[in-house]
């Protein structure tokens, strides 16, 4: 089970006092914890119960406490004790006579998911603001909801979040691939098994991705080199579409990808589960083997609690529908262990990850002269043969993770979150032309180190303020080591002060935020083969802000509007970049006179939460000055082959698009929902459009649920995926590009909660691509030479233990 509402508690002896001590505690932690015998003590639980939607109390809502009593005389096990009372008109309960230990505490209510926590009474009297969610955003696979409560952006921000069960319907796939059919969010994709986040058609240095609350520094300029995350190690993933560099920095300038973990527990034994992935189109499996608990007693310590995880991943070429898309398999290894204290003052965590992957690129994109590479991109592939071994050219990449986070609870309500991190990127790409062809050393190899610390102080309010004031702090450096040159080594500083503070009055909710950068960037001499790229320092300091209010219409409506400026510097591949790119599989060329970007935004949003239906649509315009982009130029011939030609250049743009997501549910055991994108790029210099904007595309799905003793919670499911033809190709493109619309059929089969060899299992099917329809999307890199995935069977089962 899991929950989205969070409990606020206080002891009742301070009563009289203007804050309250927030605690969240969230099902999703996994934590089991063992009640314990009553020795007199009684105990007084009154609160509160809310709409998280609105903050309306919820009327006649079932609270129900339960708790394991004392044995009776002469009895051999303990009983079940329950006292339980319905909500007043003002949403209010109160239980008496409760025993001094950890109790469960639930809450139902018609029409809002059900609620379920454990609340310690072993120390006093408490008082709980209980917050329900609606039925529908924990029913539907896309959930449009409140960010946290130290980051409230879904009340003047567009966000949507996938819970726990919804990424468990994609597990196994890349964070793109997890992602993509979000409202605004689109990918880049590079064969099966490269998929990076593209939002409101911005991507790579501009989508900051966030794992764990660290921001993720892995080489991510490059369009083709995907996040470097364990998706089976994600508990929720949220992404704030538009600028969120207050809080978040440059690298924020199109919005953010939040991969949140669960905590590690601080109670209970140790437990696990088991999940299996099998995918035909690849004939990829995918193993992921996770334990936890808190029954871990270390020196100085105590009690601590623990997670472990490791994941193991292998496939084989990709396949089109008439083809296999050669050397394009790959496999994976990762493995993660988190340490955590709970105590009074709050939490602290120390976790070790590491991610290593080796992945095939695609051959038929590396080429030997002009003439080999325009029959590439005209005739189908002649080497289509399924294999699972991965031959030049080809990718590897580790990226090794280690996080501390502090997490201080402090008086009057307040909280400190201090998260240092230290991570190693190492990333090597093998040539299969020229002189390095036979010969096991890459021709790409950087080596990125950084250091980065992250404090922010979450005050009590003030006068009805209430915000986070916050500082962050980066040194990273990048060593090029290969014997091909893309990007020189460099060193890079950053450092950055912000705040953001929310007022909410009555039925309005007014959010403004500030923030200043700092950065330096310095280049190290590259000097060989006719690559001339000097030593410099180059340093920028700029300022972001951004302003909005919400507004409540009326229960479950609201408006919001806001406008955000941003920026963001060039950063060293498009200043300096002189090479072939082989992820790419294109001859990339910098340009060392870029100056920054600067955004100016504003957006807009209606939001309806009903019982039965549920709404959202936004707009937005973005104006950029100085964008930066890869414009084509004409094929580049090297020693490695021939490749497709691109420079860094720069123009003011201007970015426009809407959002539509929506949920129903007619009928108890039906859902229906949709979402649709659209989004409009604009050179402002000549009246072109945009090289790389997404596609118009709309999704369509409707399911039948149901409940069997044996078989669990069921679902059936189909769905579709419309992409408009791209017609918004600019003037003078040196390279033919597919434009042609296409539609996708989706199935879908799937329990919770079944019974599996005598254990509970979460099982489903799905069926992608289930007509083998030909199409080749407008943003996959290799839409110049083969087609993109055909039908895929997807089997999943997850078993806890």
């Amino acid at each position: 089970m899991r929950t989205d509402s969070r409990f606020r508690l206080r002891d009742a002896r301070a009563h009289m006092r203007p804050a309250r001590l927030a605690l969240g505690i969230l099902m999703s932690w996994g934590a089991v914890l063992h009640a314990q015998e009553t020795h007199g003590d009684l105990r007084h639980l009154h609160g509160v119960v809310e709409s998280a939607a609105t903050g309306r109390p919820v009327r006649d809502a079932e609270v129900v406490v339960t708790w394991t009593a004392a044995r009776a005389a002469g009895s051999t096990s303990a009983r079940a004790a329950t006292a339980r009372q319905r909500t007043d008109g003002h949403g209010r309960f109160d239980l008496r006579d409760l025993p001094a230990q950890l109790v469960t505490l639930r809450v139902r209510a018609l029409g809002y998911a059900p609620s379920v926590g454990d609340v310690d009474l072993r120390g006093a009297d408490r008082l709980l603001t209980v917050h329900l969610e609606v039925a529908t955003t924990v029913l539907q696979e896309v959930a449009v909801r409140a960010d946290t409560a130290r980051e409230r952006l879904a009340r003047v921000a567009a966000t949507s979040t996938l819970d726990a069960a919804a990424l468990a319907a994609t597990r196994g796939q890349t964070l793109g691939e997890t992602i993509k059919n979000l409202p605004g969010v689109a990918v880049v994709q590079f064969g099966p098994s490269i998929a990076k986040p593209v939002i409101r058609g911005l991507n790579s240095q501009r989508v900051l991705v966030m794992n764990g609350g660290l921001r993720q520094e892995d080489q991510q300029w490059g369009t083709e080199h995907a996040p470097n995350i364990d998706s089976f190690e994600a508990n929720a993933v949220t992404v704030v579409r538009g600028a969120a560099t207050v809080l978040y920095g440059p690298d924020a300038l199109g919005g953010v990808v939040k991969v949140d973990h669960a905590a590690v527990p601080d109670t209970g034994h140790l437990r696990g589960d088991v999940a299996l992935n099998a995918f035909s189109n690849s004939r990829q499996g995918a193993l992921s083997i996770g334990v936890e608990g808190a029954d871990l007693s270390l020196p100085s310590l105590g009690r601590t609690g623990y997670r472990l995880r490791v994941t193991t991943r292998a496939a084989g070429n990709g396949a089109a529908p008439d083809y296999y898309l050669s050397n394009t398999g790959f496999r994976e290894l990762n493995g993660s262990l988190a340490l955590g204290v709970a105590r009074d003052w709050g939490r602290a965590e120390l976790s070790l990850s590491r991610f290593s992957t080796e992945l095939g690129v695609l051959r038929q994109a590396h080429v030997g002269n002009a003439n080999d590479l325009q029959r590439a991109m005209t005739t189908e592939p002649r080497d289509s043969a399924f294999s699972y071994a991965i031959g030049r050219p080809n990718q590897r990449v580790a990226h090794t993770t280690m996080r501390a986070r502090l997490l201080r609870q402090l008086p009057r309500d307040g909280q400190l979150d201090v998260v240092y991190g230290l991570q190693f990127n190492h990333r090597r790409e093998y040539d299969n032309h020229g002189p390095l062809r036979f010969r096991n050393e890459p021709a790409f190899n950087l080596k990125l180190f950084t250091n980065s610390l992250d404090v922010r102080y979450t005050h009590a309010r003030w006068r009805g303020w209430r915000g986070t004031i916050g500082s962050s702090a980066i040194a990273q450096g990048n060593q090029t080591l290969g014997k091909a040159f893309l990007i020189p080594g460099f060193d890079l500083w950053q450092g950055a002060v912000y705040a953001q503070e929310e007022l909410a009055v009555g039925r309005l909710s007014v959010m403004a935020g500030i923030r200043g950068d700092a950065i330096s960037q310095t280049t190290i001499a590259f000097a060989d083969a006719g690559i001339r790229s000097p030593a410099g320092t180059k340093a920028w300091r700029n300022g972001s802000g951004s302003v909005g209010a919400a507004y409540l219409l009326r229960d479950g409506l609201d408006v919001s509007v806001r406008v955000a400026r941003a920026w963001r510097p060039p950063t060293v591949n498009e200043r300096y970049a002189q090479g072939v790119h082989h992820g790419t599989a294109q001859y990339e060329l910098g340009d060392a006179s870029l100056g920054a970007e600067v955004s100016q935004g504003m957006e807009g949003a209606v939001r309806y939460r009903g019982r039965a239906l549920q709404l959202e649509a936004a707009a937005y315009s973005n104006a950029v000055d100085r964008f930066i982009y890869l414009r084509p130029t004409a094929p580049v011939q090297t020693i490695r082959g021939a490749f497709p030609g691109f420079a860094y250049a720069q123009t003011d743009a201007r970015l426009r698009g809407v959002e539509l997501a929506t949920s129903w549910s007619p009928h108890a055991r039906v859902q229906l929902l949709a979402n649709g994108t659209l989004v409009r790029g604009t050179n402002r210099v000549d009246g072109d459009p945009l090289f790389d904007m997404p596609a118009d595309r709309a999704t369509m799905s409707a399911r039948w649920l149901g409940d069997a003793a044996s078989r669990g919670r069921w679902y059936l499911g189909a769905g579709t995926l419309l992409v408009r033809q791209q017609d918004g190709v600019p003037s003078g493109t040196v390279y033919t590009l597919p434009t042609a619309g296409y539609a996708l059929l989706h199935l879908e089969a799937g329990t919770t909660g079944a019974r599996l060899l005598g254990r509970r299992a979460d099982v489903s099917l799905t069926v992608n691509n289930a007509l083998d329809t030909r199409y080749r999307d407008y943003l996959s890199r290799y839409r110049l030479f083969v087609n993109d995935a055909g039908r895929d069977v997807v089997f999943r089962v997850t078993m806890p233990f």
